[in-house]
Parts: C-alpha cells; structure tokens; sequence
C-alpha cells in the first residue's frame, strides 16, 4: 500500500530555470513553517479537449450548510489553520474561525451501488460515508440521537471487499472540533459513471458533526499526502501510525480511466454545477478565448510532515488582484479550495477590498469576518490571472444570507487569510471553469460571463 506509485505525485518533477526565477520572490516571502516549490509535468496530454457530461460529468448540487451563519471546516483552511495556532502570531487565528460560511456543493456518488450524497473538497483527500449504525456524539464525548448530527442516508452495508490489511481506520479532526472516525475497506465507487474498482474508503461508525441533513459523507479530490490513514486502533492516530493509500481521483488515474485531469464548474444555480473527470466541464457562459494556465505549486506546511515532501493542495500564484480602480500585483500563493466559501487575502488586501464597499464593511472579531449592509454596494473586485481579470460577480460579493442577528450585517465573501497561505474558495469558483491539470502540473481558468 505505501509503495504504490502515485499518479497525482509521480506525474510531476520539481522544475527548474525561468519557471521558479520568475516566481522566485513570491515563493520565498512564505509564512513561518511554509515552503514552496514549482514542479513541472510529464504527462503530455490535450488538457483543453472536451468531455461530454454523459460520459465522465457529474451534477453538483448547492447544500444549505446547516447554520444560519455556519463555519464549515472541511477545507484547506482547516488544515492551514492548525498550522497558524501551532505558528502562533497576528492574525493566525482568522482563517480556523470563519472557514467558509454557507453553502456547500455535492454529488451524488454510489458505493457499491448504494447512493451517497458527497461533498466535494479539492482540498482533502480522504472519502468516507456514514454507516447505518453509527454514534453521534458531541464535543465532550457524549452520545447523542443519530438525527442530532444532521446526517441524510446511511450507509446500509459492510465493505464489499472487506478491511484493508492491515487493518487502518481513518480519525479526521477537523477546524472547529468536528469529528470522523471508523474502519478502512475496500468497495466500488462509481462518481461520473466511472467506476473505481476496490477503492479504499471509511465507513464512519462516530462522529462530531454538524450536518445538513442532506449529504451522508465526503469525496477528497487531493493528493495522497492529505489521506488520514492510520495503523491500529481507533485511538492510534499519531503521525507514526500514519499510512497514505490512493484516494479515489488518484485510483481513476492508476486504473486508467481517465486522463490525469478533473474540472469543476461551480454554479449558483443549485441544480447546474458540474464535476467531470477526464477533461473539460461543460460550463454555462465560459468565454473558451480566454485561458489563464498557471503552475501548480507544492505547498509544504512544516508542522504537517506529509506535505514537507509531496503534492498536499492545488496552488497557484496570481499576478495580482484589481479593486476599486485600484490594482495590487504583489504575487503570493492562494489554494484552490472548492471546500471553502469565501476567500482569504492578505490582511491589508482584505481591509482596504472590505472599505471599498457602500457602506464599508467591517471587521466582526467574534466572527472573524467582514459585515456590511445587505443592500450595499459592492466594489468592482477581480483577480488577476496570467494575464486575464476575472471579475468577481458582485453577488458573490455579500452573502445575503448569512446575517449577523444582532446587528442585521450580512458577510463579505473578502476575508482575511493573516499570515497565509491565502485562498480562493467557491466565491472565486463561481466565476470561473476551473481545470485541475495534474499531469501536466498546471491549473488552468476560464472566466464565466455573468449568468
């Protein structure tokens, strides 16, 4: 298990020349415990043809997330935050409390035929459903009614091809304290009519956690050095007993059924998004002259040994962002995060885009967010990408739904990311077709005319 070749790790070769000069100074103003590095692909492979949607596309679906102002740690920024609280400093604490408000986005996946709502995450790794008999508990241990974790089906069944051997079980612990723990086997899951053959994954038997009553698990789309498989009982889950296997996207590759790429087009629309395999999302409204393609950068978070040496998020570095007639071209690193809502910039960035707004949004400590009058007047916001502005759709600006009760504020999708790594979450998303371009190391965006 630990010796097989990964697809998502092997089809790329840290690069060397005019690539890494060129983004020398962005790599190297990294926040404390964070490194980079510019990988080059080896995969050769038409990354722009397209797929038809009945062949490896499958319909996401918005999700309420729960809460009328719901944190949703199931994300980068989960993991990132724990690094900021163990770096300690300004700042750190922002990107743990309001890890993306909000909605969510799901498919609809089969494990061994058995249909399971899943959110998707392109920034973990791991995929798990619930188990029929499962324990709800809250934060203190204590069991709870099965209802009480907000769960939709279960999963009626054992594994199809029984536990891995040895015997692995997931634990994830995530950003606001939420919990996912049970056994590792092996079944088929199809996602897209692909159908990959002994995939492993979790069967959840406890977990702390704040449903939406709606989906019954996760699909990771990330690498393997983001899996959280460990050795032995369910109480063993330190580092040392940590083994990465194939998560599902890396099994397609491996089993050769489809080419090292998937895309995602994030509508607003609940019933019109798409998750497809293989190739290019069709997308409503996608301007197909314009492409931005930009390396795809190694994230290494010190304190998290499995990233220090291999592919963990999707990251990219911008030129820049343009707001309020005015353009910043510092180049940082962002993560692509299709679990995370909102989107996380630099501090100063994040102020002076929130005081740009009619009337200007303010910094809500408690939250650890922007609030401003639902009917303000957004700014003109974009970010800058090879080349190309895409624009942020000012409805994607305010969410309109998540109000402060006490003041009657809604929040700004423009948070700050303290010290980093930062991120653009599905309010970026929404706004452009997204190309996860893994075989050759590329992250490729197509805008979205307004729809």
């Amino acid at each position: 298990m630990v010796n097989i070749a990964w697809v998502l790790c092997g089809a790329v070769a840290v690069a060397s020349g005019a690539t890494a000069e060129r983004l020398a100074d962005a790599l190297t103003e990294a926040p404390p415990g964070i490194r980079y590095k510019i990988p080059e692909g080896t995969h050769a492979w038409s990354s722009m043809k397209s797929v038809e949607s009945s062949h490896y596309g499958q319909q996401m679906r918005a999700v309420n997330a729960g809460r009328a102002i719901k944190l949703n740690p199931k994300s980068a920024a989960a993991i990132l935050g724990a690094h900021q609280r163990l770096a300690g400093g300004f700042g750190y604490e922002n990107i743990t409390t309001t890890t993306a408000y909000g909605t969510q986005y799901a498919v609809d996946g089969l494990f061994n035929g058995h249909r399971m709502p899943l959110l998707i995450d392109t920034g973990s790794s791991d995929t798990w459903a619930v188990q029929k008999n499962f324990d709800c508990i809250d934060y203190s241990g204590e069991s709870l009614p099965q209802e009480a974790c907000g769960f939709g089906e279960t999963y009626p069944d054992t594994f199809q091809y029984g536990l891995t051997d040895p015997e692995t079980h997931m634990y994830i612990q995530y950003g606001d304290g939420e919990i996912v723990t049970g056994p590792m086997g092996y079944s088929d899951v199809t996602v897209g009519n692909i159908t990959v053959k002994k995939q492993q994954v979790c069967l959840a038997n406890t977990t702390y956690w704040y449903g939406n009553n709606y989906t019954s698990g996760l699909l990771g789309l990330g690498f393997p050095a983001l899996t959280n498989a460990y050795i032995g009982e369910s109480s063993e889950h330190e580092y040392g007993n940590q083994v990465q296997y194939s998560p599902l996207f890396t099994s397609m590759v491996n089993q050769g059924l489809v080419d090292p790429v998937f895309s995602i087009a994030i509508d607003r629309n609940a019933s019109s998004g798409m998750l497809t395999f293989g190739g290019v999302a069709p997308a409503s409204n996608a301007d197909q002259s314009n492409v931005a393609t930009l390396d795809m950068v190694i994230t290494s978070v010190g304190d998290i040994p499995e990233s220090t040496y291999q592919y963990s998020f999707y990251t990219v570095v911008p030129d820049g962002w343009y707001y309020d007639q005015t353009t910043s071209t510092k180049k940082l690193p962002y993560i692509v995060d299709s679990g995370t809502t909102l989107n996380y910039l630099p501090p100063n960035l994040a102020d002076a885009i929130n005081a740009a707004f009619d009337p200007p949004a303010t910094y809500m400590w408690m939250y650890g967010a922007y609030f401003t009058s639902c009917d303000a007047v957004a700014p003109q916001v974009a970010v800058l990408l090879d080349g190309i502005k895409f624009d942020i759709n000012p409805v994607d600006l305010i969410y309109r739904t998540m109000v402060d009760p006490m003041t009657g504020l809604c929040v700004t999708s423009i948070a700050s990311g303290g010290s980093g790594p930062y991120i653009l979450g599905d309010a970026f998303m929404q706004n452009a077709l997204v190309v996860f371009d893994v075989g050759q190391a590329k992250m490729r965006f197509i805008p979205r005319q307004r729809y």
